[in-house]
């Protein structure tokens, strides 16, 4: 294998390849990617056993083959290069990289040693969506989630096509958030189906497929693949049920309250100072509907209250949340406008009107 490539181009790869290098070490070999030189140009392959990620970018190859470079060294040579075109050249077990005024030889491993990355079967199967909706929708999803070993079915974002819709939905067990996509908004050759990602690649996937415009996403029975012209990212995909997420979400509720959501999140910011160790700051209508009261206290700290102006539809009250909770809520919308809507024996919801296709719920601390 014998290839001249631009350091730019090296860079954006190795970039990308990082994301799933592995620390196994019953296996040390995952600690090296994988770089194949053809006709089509040069790309890059990585492994921990859970994801894959595979790039592709441009380079002058001059002789095809492939070879396992171990990933730290060799980022630390490329990223401190001055020369923008750099050679690279395997020989029987050895890495050669040049450039101008720099030479180095590195130590590498039989290409038929590291792993191979599975594929998808039926790749006429597909859905087609935008990059940056879907990361946004991702990365909004993703606050609700956290890992859990004792029940995994929650550790990852649950996706679903039915009857024309997609449904992206996360819970941790203390809030749930789930947007809707239309049909105008993806394609889809494939029949409605089910599938929960986990959190790890979705992850990954927010934070790859940045600068591009069409993702592609293939799934089987146990894999999901996002593509996109020049960048792969496969994954298993979590064995188990997700809950029945819709009993969850309440289908009425005593009280709406209307407010702007920029100031409603400043103003947990500010309480939120005072809420001590637990996170919790206390919510409750203010005298005739006209505002939203926000306070939290700690016998260390303090206390400190603030009124939101709200217009308030239905029965008063006064209820505990956790603040970050609410936070996160209220980052997933874009609009201004935002109704808080409670009842007191049932999770609150944060939705807006002028994006109907999402709601957050979250459970309240006390009521």
């Amino acid at each position: 294998m014998k290839l001249i490539i631009l350091r730019t181009n090296l860079l954006e790869a190795l970039g990308s390849v990082e994301r799933a290098i592995g620390e196994n070490v019953n296996l040390p070999i995952l600690k090296n990617f994988l770089m194949r030189a053809s006709g089509g140009g040069v790309e890059f392959i990585s492994t921990n056993l859970e994801i894959a990620v595979e790039r592709k970018t441009a380079g002058k190859v001059i002789e095809e083959g492939e070879a396992t470079i171990p990933f730290s060294i060799f980022n630390s040579i490329i990223r401190n290069l001055g020369t923008e075109r750099i050679t690279i050249e395997r020989e029987k077990d050895k890495i050669m990289v040049s450039s101008d005024n720099y030479e180095s030889v590195i130590q590498d491993e039989d290409p038929k040693e590291f792993p191979i990355i599975p594929r998808i079967a039926d790749v006429s199967r597909f859905l087609k969506v935008k990059a940056e909706r879907l990361r946004d929708i991702l990365r909004n999803i993703s606050l609700s989630v956290q890992y859990s070993a004792i029940r995994p079915e929650i550790s990852g974002v649950y996706l679903s096509q039915l009857n024309g819709v997609l449904s992206f939905v996360g819970t941790d067990g203390f809030r749930l958030s789930e947007i809707m996509v239309g049909e105008n908004d993806f394609s889809s050759t494939m029949e409605d189906f089910s599938l929960i990602i986990p959190l790890r690649t979705v992850q990954e996937a927010v934070r790859m497929f940045n600068g591009v415009e069409d993702l592609s996403v293939f799934t089987d029975s146990n894999q999901i693949l996002f593509e996109s012209e020049n960048e792969k990212i496969i994954s298993r995909i979590i064995d188990g049920s997700f809950p029945d997420y819709k009993s969850v979400i309440p289908k009425d509720f005593k009280t709406t309250v209307s407010l702007d959501k920029n100031e409603f999140l400043n103003s947990l910011k500010l309480v939120s100072a005072f809420s001590g160790k637990a996170n919790d700051v206390s919510l409750k209508t203010g005298e005739n509907g006209k505002f939203l009261e926000i306070s939290a206290s700690d016998a260390t700290l303090g206390k400190n209250v603030y009124k939101i102006p709200a217009k308030v539809k239905g029965d008063d009250f006064a209820v505990v949340f956790n603040w970050r909770y609410l936070l996160d809520g209220l980052k997933m919308y874009r609009g201004d406008e935002i109704d808080f809507r409670v009842s007191l024996d049932k999770p609150a919801a944060i939705t807006s009107p002028r994006e109907p296709q999402m709601v957050y719920i979250v459970m309240p601390i006390k009521g």
